[in-house]
């Protein structure tokens, strides 16, 4: 008999598992860290076969192999054979092959071209079928020649040298990422520019005219506006799950606030053609009680619209109703998240800077300057100290509210089951064509 001893992961080697996630999924960073820790470590050798990754990952022995193939495709591991004493086939085995912080950056430049193919894939023809299986299906395949085009680069930047990104609100905590990624180093070789957009509409303009080369917007806006005719693709969710909810006081509403059912013969107060209001509006037909809801189009804030009186309930954002009850109202929310899986605030751009060898490349680096951003903010939050200075001197936010926020909008609505098995950020067409069709079913949005 013989006795073999593997050496496995521990609860230190969960920071590095947690950093390269963003990138590639909880079990796959489980297998790259595991090789990883092999070629730190002096005293195991640095190729680990199958078993010995199953029983150090803790995985089975089917994920293990899945996991595998992907990180070959990534380039950050490489396959071997290894010498036993035991007659026959030497067996497979795997090791990284560059160290830590370079194996990091690869993996963050890896995931930000799978986020750009699955931009190209959801606005491809023909692309309402079933999603593609295996390799395609993750966003793997290499984007086909003939899609690349030489144009002039954007308005936005002539040089081609700086990303510009547009923000559908003044900066706020829920944009943290992106300040990370500019204040980190990361983009050191795409330098970031902000400026601010009333509204995902107007941030999705922007993008159409190429006044700026990323926009922000709500998922429900991006489809609304490629409706209308502007040509923009989401290549990133920034959240994977919609921020939007309607929300009351109890002095306007006379009873608890707690099913959208309850809307039937009241007043629900609203801006026109805003994220929220798309959203509150689909919350109404899929309830369907849409018909029998006064919606009141408003001007102002809606805080002060329930305040006055003029309507009985708002729609909003999370961080919209939090601040009302800090005002010492008591205050009832019905969120979206909790009736229907939208996306929520989406990076977008345009087919065309996709295709072009030069804005892709720059669009390459700023998504993984971007995942390096959201692991810094999400795992590192004293790392992101900067991010969040520059957010709060271009706000009227505090430090501790820029933090508050984003902590709520990365633990509540920041993951999904793609997140924990593709990385940050990941969107696919049968979500996006789901979400097109609901609003589309409910009148809110016609058909492309």
């Amino acid at each position: 008999m013989d006795i073999r001893e593997f050496p496995v992961l521990t609860d230190e080697d969960q920071r590095l598992v947690d950093r390269l996630s963003t990138g590639l999924g909880e079990d796959a960073a489980r297998v790259l860290a595991y090789l990883l820790g092999r070629l730190e470590a002096d005293a195991f050798d640095r190729t680990a076969t199958l078993t010995a990754i199953h029983i150090g990952t803790g995985l089975s022995r089917t994920a293990t192999r899945e996991c595998l193939r992907r990180l070959e495709r990534t380039a950050v591991i490489d396959r071997t054979t290894v010498e036993t004493a035991t007659p026959g086939r030497p067996p497979t085995a795997w090791h990284a092959v560059a160290p830590r912080e370079e194996t990091i950056r690869r993996v963050d430049n890896w995931h930000a071209t799978r986020l750009l193919q699955q931009g190209l894939r959801f606005d491809e023809p023909g692309d309402e079928g079933p999603v593609p299986t295996d390799g395609q299906a993750d966003g793997d395949r290499e984007t086909r020649g003939d899609e690349r085009r030489s144009n002039p680069t954007s308005k936005a930047d002539p040089a081609g040298d700086r990303i510009t990104v547009g923000l559908n609100w003044r900066p706020n905590g829920f944009h943290l990422p992106l300040f990370a990624a500019e204040t980190d180093g990361s983009a050191a070789e795409t330098p970031i520019d902000f400026r601010t957009y009333a509204g995902s509409s107007a941030a999705a303009r922007a993008v159409a005219e190429s006044d700026v080369d990323v926009g922000v917007a709500g998922a429900a806006t991006v489809l609304y506006e490629r409706a209308r005719g502007l040509a923009i693709v989401p290549v990133a969710v920034l959240l994977q799950r919609s921020t939007v909810v309607l929300y009351t006081t109890r002095e306007a509403f006379g009873e608890p606030f707690e099913g959208i059912e309850q809307l039937r013969g009241r007043r629900l107060g609203t801006p026109h053609a805003t994220e929220t209001a798309l959203l509150g509006r689909l919350l109404l037909e899929q309830a369907d009680v849409g018909d029998a809801v006064e919606v009141v189009e408003l001007d102002g804030e809606e805080r002060d619209a329930l305040r006055a009186g003029t309507v009985d309930v708002v729609t909003g954002m999370v961080p919209d109703a939090r601040r009302l009850a800090r005002d010492g109202h008591s205050v009832d929310v019905v969120s979206l998240a909790d009736q229907y899986p939208a996306y929520g605030q989406t990076l977008i751009t345009t087919r065309e800077a996709v295709q072009r060898d030069r804005d892709r490349s720059r669009l390459e680096r700023f998504l993984a300057a971007t995942t390096a951003g959201w692991a810094t903010a999400t795992r590192a939050p004293a790392a992101a100290d900067a991010a969040v200075s520059a957010i709060a001197a271009r706000s009227n936010e505090s430090p501790e509210r820029v933090v508050r926020t984003f902590r709520l909008a990365s633990e509540r609505f920041g993951s999904s089951d793609a997140v924990r098995k593709r990385g940050w950020g990941w969107h696919t067409p049968d979500d996006w064509h789901a979400l097109r069709a609901a609003l589309a079913q409910g009148g809110v949005l016609a058909v492309e």
